[in-house]
């Protein structure tokens, strides 16, 4: 026996305006069809099947981080059956059944889908419909029945006014045991919309059971960005609540965003305007913003993290980053560690008790512990082609305004003058200096006051 899962993404952004696939669109900094996708449990699954329009699928491919995922093209965009249709050839097993889910509901519960499909299951039924009540239910396709028996898919463009004073609204989602679904399309290859192979399956006495959820916020579909911004609120609401509950201190929760995945250890501050998404973790002890940003971040213990943006990057224990520091692209900066304004930082690893103070630029460097930078230095990382490395030993001190033309290695327990542009490896214990001399010639100023 296996089950199988359809995700239908091949809708373009037309109604968001955006020359784009709407499930494509990011929510907290994450693919909406991404949060359908992590709805379904893959142990469950024989296959898992997205659906999109040609012009997507590469798209989709470099943003879904979902594995075993199979990719059917949809070559012409013309409806939910039509979608459908383009997988049955990938269907092998008439035992077993077949979950439909479009990619545009990301607030759809794991839990109440399981619960779905366990009805479906125990209500031993052909074909199930997932339902709800929606109390402004707008342009959804409405339920229709007969002393409680489902009847019909009413879409919203074909209802009479009657019809649409109903609140009981088709989810889009599906389960259909896989030999109804095959034999359905076999006789039925060109039908475009599943409410209609609904209907067909009706007509054949095939057993249709619903299941109606108590939430209807689950199925909010997103068609433009002004739903896209209600359902992000409602996972920032959804969010904070729970990090709230489990000890974390997030000063005006209104003004903080935090998405699904993100981990925060109790007896971590948050203050205002801060936005924290992917797989950031973040320890106790540890304070973050105010107006602050960090994507795929890593802080440790009692690290301080202010007015600054952290991207794929780790800050050790006791650490302060900030204010108005940017740290990039795999940098690991070690405990006791200060990294302060205009400081930024890219693809680099700096050891313990380091401090670099401000308005610095450090690239592609790998820094022991004990070094101080002065303001203004810089790591000369990139000629034009490539990119190279800096090496700096334990116990350096780099003066003001200094250039290191990489490649290059500096000792531990170094001196470089402020000023200085160093081309050459500075060995241990050494003082390096590179400027000109300074010529002064006395009484000349006076030239230029007068002008």
């Amino acid at each position: 026996m296996k089950n199988y899962a359809i995700v239908l993404a091949a809708g373009q952004g037309t109604r968001m305006h955006v020359d784009s696939a709407k499930c494509a669109q990011l929510i907290l900094k994450k693919p909406m069809v991404q949060y359908v996708l992590d709805t379904i449990d893959n142990t469950s699954f024989y296959s898992i099947y997205l659906v999109v329009d040609h012009k997507s699928a590469d798209v989709f491919k470099n943003i879904i981080s979902a594995p075993n995922i199979n990719y059917v093209i949809q070559e012409k965009v013309q409806g939910t059956a039509n979608a459908i249709s383009y997988v049955i050839p990938q269907l092998d097993d008439f035992k077993g059944y077949t979950l439909i889910l479009p990619g545009d509901v990301p607030l759809i519960n794991k839990s109440e889908l399981q619960d779905f499909i366990n009805y479906h299951l125990t209500q031993d039924a052909d074909i199930s419909l997932l339902t709800t009540i929606m109390k402004t239910p707008s342009k959804y396709g409405r339920v229709l029945r007969n002393a409680g028996d489902f009847v019909k898919i009413k879409e919203y463009n074909e209802a009479s006014e009657d019809e649409l004073l109903i609140h009981e609204i088709n989810t889009g989602i599906y389960l259909i045991n896989n030999d109804v679904l095959l034999k359905l399309f076999k006789e039925n290859p060109d039908i475009l919309q599943l409410p209609a192979l609904l209907e067909l399956a009706k007509n054949q006495h095939f057993k249709i059971s619903t299941y109606t959820s108590k939430h209807e916020e689950y199925y909010y579909d997103v068609n433009d960005f002004y739903t896209l911004s209600q359902v992000e609120n409602i996972l920032k609401i959804s969010t904070n609540r729970k990090h709230l509950l489990n000890g974390v201190n997030i000063i005006s929760p209104e003004t903080v965003t935090i998405s699904s995945e993100v981990t925060i250890e109790p007896g971590v501050i948050i203050y205002p305007n801060t936005f924290l998404t992917g797989n950031t973790k973040i320890s106790a002890g540890a304070q973050i913003g105010p107006d602050s940003e960090l994507h795929n971040a890593i802080i440790k213990e009692n690290a301080c993290i202010r007015h600054s943006l952290i991207t794929n990057s780790s800050v050790g224990k006791n650490t302060t980053i900030g204010p108005f520091a940017h740290l990039r692209d795999n940098t690991i900066i070690g405990d006791n560690c200060r990294i302060g304004n205009y400081v930024e930082i890219k693809n680099s690893f700096i050891d313990n008790e380091t401090k670099i103070a401000h308005l610095t630029y450090i690239g592609d460097t790998t820094c022991g512990k004990n070094v101080n930078w002065g303001c203004g230095s810089v790591t000369v990382n990139y000629d034009g082609k490539n990119k190279n490395r800096t090496e700096i030993g334990d116990n350096v001190f780099i003066g003001c305004n200094t250039n290191l033309i990489a490649p290059i290695k500096v000792g531990k327990n170094a001196f470089i003058a402020a000023g200085s542009t160093i081309t050459d490896d500075v060995p241990s214990e050494a003082f390096s200096i590179a400027r000109e001399r300074q010529v002064t010639k006395e009484d000349y100023a006076k030239k230029y006051l007068k002008k």
